[in-house]
């Protein structure tokens, strides 16, 4: 007999347990069906597009009622407040136009959720055709970007209540499902991305678990532009409270999941600590670094595990703790060592990012060859630079930096017989949500009949990011020019942010940048020619195989 009850007292608890988890996932795909037809009426119903009704408070308003419903009720309330919004004026609707850009686009949802009824499906259909055109209070375009300028700001809601935070996650959620040019290559259906990220953003508890949610939010669109932190850029505050707000007095660079140490910041500190460059870090305050890696990078952005990697070593050594224990490999020798740690400020972004550079810019190598820092193109030494150049055969162009002067384009016309292209830029369209249109570049350089006859090389690799990447593809106009590297950051296009409450933003790449043949840039990174790869040995010995090998290149050239 008692086995009889506890079996059936079993049965009953299994019951009530996985009724339990079905009722809460019913409610996040309520949820979430929710945040998607609020965002498609944002866009594209005449009534909210234009800023007549307050649809942040409509969201805040009806959130709970909506997840709490059944699903006739909630289909009821979803027609009532299209309803309310008023008829439709029947604008003629949008030709089709079959050079947009229509990856993005998908609507299928309204037609295959279980959850949207015959009635709301026609409706939603309706204001579809007849979709707002013109301007849009939530959404326009500024200089070719996006721009959320017309968004609520809420600075002073450090720490949104559930009702917001779910209304910020919609918020963010429906602007890159209609106006990121690179959602289609994030990696992971879109939708799914609002269902994971619903109940844990219900779940937040504190400051720190809602930093969390909101860096790992950022973390999946793949992007090295995305990051979760103030308007200004700044996310010193969240990082502290994150991964700690001291690190360990080191520069190090991860290769093949290995961490070597490649500067020392505080030579007395290191020195005490019994710490030296080219050091192997085994682990971490007592946790193996490949464990310490794996939790660190769901909160690191990035468009590919070269870029992940580079930013991911910006954070790795952060700790809450005055002191860190580090157990390192020198050789074959394996120590454990305790250093006094610093601030983060306290470190030079200059060496956090290695930027390639020189006092003047230029210089020459050998007898035949000259090289230039492509960062340091300026008014004042761009005749020098180009007057050294023609001198000799061939010249190496080190882009692992970041130009972002605009003599920089002035060089390119000694090199281009005609003017040339750059690449395709990939547009939101403010009043047609999830289409893009094209853009071909304004053309670079001049008719020159006697351009530069040298090799021409180019060195890239996971530096190059956004403006980087974009002058390495500048310099692969030129005709016979050899790029050599490995994978660069793979984000290209400017860097927008979404308002998210508590003057913080979660930026993106907002247009497309794309070679001239249309072939992508984003988290593939620019094309390589010859691929060098670095090895833990070659970084601890400081090594430039990069520059070794266009050394090698030109050589076999008969130049040097």
């Amino acid at each position: 007999m008692k086995h009889f009850l506890c079996a059936k007292l079993s049965c009953v608890l299994l019951f009530l347990l996985t009724s339990t988890a079905g009722f809460g996932q019913t409610r996040y795909e309520k949820i979430a069906i929710y945040d998607k037809i609020w965002g498609f009426l944002k866009y594209h119903h005449p009534s909210v597009a234009r800023g007549i009704v307050d649809w942040d408070s409509v969201y805040v308003h009806d959130i709970d009622k909506m997840q709490n419903a059944s699903v006739s009720e909630l289909n009821k309330m979803l027609i009532t407040t299209i309803d309310n919004l008023g008829p439709i004026p029947q604008n003629k609707p949008r030709p089709t136009v079959d050079t947009l850009f229509t990856l993005n686009h998908n609507l299928g949802w309204i037609a295959n959720s279980k959850y949207i009824s015959h009635q709301l499906q026609n409706k939603l259909k309706e204001i579809y055709v007849y979709r707002n055109q013109g301007a849009n209070k939530y959404i326009k375009q500024n200089y070719e970007a996006a721009d959320y300028s017309g968004e609520k700001k809420y600075q002073n809601m450090i720490l949104p209540n559930e009702q917001y935070r779910l209304l910020f996650l919609a918020r963010f959620w429906n602007a890159i499902n209609y106006f990121a040019p690179y959602k289609y290559l994030i990696g992971e259906d879109w939708n799914n991305v609002l269902t994971r990220f619903i109940p844990k953003l219900i779940n937040t508890k504190d400051i720190l678990s809602y930093y969390r949610a909101m860096l790992q939010l950022t973390v999946t669109l793949n992007d090295g532009h995305a990051q979760f932190s103030f308007e200004d850029g700044d996310n010193t505050s969240i990082n502290n409270l994150v991964f700690g707000k001291y690190t360990a007095p080191v520069y190090a660079k991860i290769v093949d999941n290995t961490v070597i140490i490649t500067k020392l910041v505080n030579d007395t500190l290191t020195h005490k600590a019994g710490l030296q460059k080219g050091d192997i870090v085994l682990s971490i305050d007592n946790m193996p670094v490949g464990v310490r890696m794996k939790q660190f990078r769901a909160y690191v952005s990035g468009s590919n595990n070269a870029s992940r990697n580079h930013y991911l070593s910006w954070v790795l050594f952060n700790t809450p703790k005055a002191y860190q224990k580090l157990k390192i490999k020198r050789g074959v020798r394996i120590m454990d060592v305790k250093v006094k740690c610093i601030l983060p400020s306290q470190r030079d972004w200059r060496d956090l990012t290695e930027y390639q550079s020189n006092a003047t810019g230029y210089k020459t190598v050998g007898n035949s060859i000259a090289y230039v820092y492509a960062a340091q193109i300026w008014s004042g030494n761009l005749d020098t630079i180009k007057n050294l150049i023609r001198s000799k055969k061939a010249v190496i162009f080190d882009v692992r930096n970041y130009p972002q002067n605009d003599a920089f384009y002035n060089i390119f016309g000694m090199f281009l017989p005609n003017p040339k292209s750059i690449d395709y830029s990939l547009l939101m369209i403010p009043d047609n949500p999830g289409y893009f249109t094209w853009k071909q570049s304004a053309k670079m350089g001049e008719i020159n009949k006697t351009p530069y006859k040298g090799q021409v090389i180019v060195l890239a690799d996971e530096r190059n990011q956004s403006q980087g990447e974009y002058s390495v593809m500048c310099f692969q106009t030129i005709p016979g020019a050899v790029t050599i590297g490995s994978q660069t950051a793979g984000a290209d296009g400017v860097k927008i942010g979404i308002p998210v409450g508590g003057k913080m933003v979660i930026s993106y790449s907002s247009y497309g940048v794309y070679y001239t043949n249309k072939t992508p840039t984003q988290r593939r990174g620019v094309k390589i020619d010859i691929y060098v790869k670095k090895t833990v040995e070659s970084v601890i010995r400081s090594d430039d195989l990069v520059l070794a090998r266009a050394l090698s290149y030109l050589k076999s050239k008969g130049i040097d």
